[in-house]
């Protein structure tokens, strides 16, 4: 008489199971930890774009007083222009000055970093006529 054993059929179909689902979660987990990453770094992004429009638009105010519109903001004065360090991201402000005749043109710039790579930068223009 011939016995026949199906529970090591069984066992292996369980475990090949296991196996397809254990590789699933596996490929889940690095595609749920890769959006994780880019949705932190659009966040940043994000910020500091906020950050630099609230900036040019302060020196758009304020003209040629660049001191008066960035110190209250936190800058601090550097050797390229202003600086500001924030959490993941460095907003700086660096001017370019052309005096003629009939007014002064100030161009400033306005940079996001992260990481050493730049994010974004906004330009401002600012033209002050010289009174008659």
């Amino acid at each position: 008489m011939i016995k026949k054993h199906h529970g090591n059929a069984l066992l292996v179909e369980l475990l090949i199971v296991v196996f397809f689902f254990m590789i699933a979660s596996t490929i889940l987990l690095r595609v749920f930890a890769a959006a994780r990453i880019q949705s932190d770094r659009a966040g940043l992004t994000t910020q500091a774009l906020t950050d630099a429009q609230n900036t040019a638009e302060r020196l758009y105010a304020f003209g040629d007083d660049a001191e008066g519109a960035l110190r209250p903001l936190g800058f601090e004065s550097d050797d390229e222009g202003w600086i500001r360090v924030c959490e993941g991201y460095t907003v700086r402000v660096t001017d370019e000055i052309d005096s003629r005749d009939a007014g002064t043109m100030i161009r400033y710039a306005v940079r996001a970093d992260a990481g050493g790579e730049a994010l974004l930068t906004l330009p401002v223009a600012v033209y002050r006529e010289v009174a008659p």
